[in-house]
């Protein structure tokens, strides 16, 4: 199973929540500022890599898990990838989309756009890191949930971890 967390801009939301599915940010604590902003690619993705899969790692299951940013349509992006896939004849069960941008706050995407939007990283990427760190137990229970339907999915798949 490929686990896809995706957002806008593949730089944040999407980021973070892969980073704490693979255990790179805590689960059972706020990480400090440092630790969100370590993060080799936070806050790094420029707007014409918008659309490319990025590789974070493998899961405790073995499964790989990838960011992606599918910009202002991500529905019609994210059907237009799934369309094209099928037409090519590739297995689709095995994608596992999960759309981080809900989780995060006003903070973290005003300081997301003001970075990679429009050129304010010295504003913009502190204020996206303090928007995580102020809604990070959002994050940890939506990638607790990602988890929990992988684990279930992969059950139903005959594959049991």
């Amino acid at each position: 199973m490929h686990v896809i967390y995706h957002c806008y801009g593949s730089a944040h939301s999407s980021v973070v929540a892969a980073a704490i599915h693979l255990g790179r940010l805590p689960d059972d604590r706020v990480p400090e500022k440092g630790e969100v902003l370590q993060l080799g690619d936070y806050d790094q993705v420029e707007t014409w890599q918008i659309g490319t899969l990025f590789f974070k790692g493998h899961d405790e299951w073995g499964n790989p898990v990838y960011a992606l940013g599918l910009g202002k349509e991500s529905r019609r992006s994210k059907r237009a990838v799934v369309t094209l896939l099928e037409h090519l004849q590739v297995d689709t069960s095995q994608l596992f989309f999960n759309e981080a941008l809900p989780h995060i706050n006003r903070f973290a995407k005003i300081g997301g756009a003001l970075s990679r939007r429009y050129g304010m990283v010295g504003w913009g990427r502190p204020l996206s890191a303090f928007g995580i760190r102020t809604g990070y137990w959002r994050i940890v229970r939506f990638v607790e949930q990602v988890k929990a339907e992988e684990q279930q999915r992969m059950e139903g798949l005959g594959r049991n971890g």
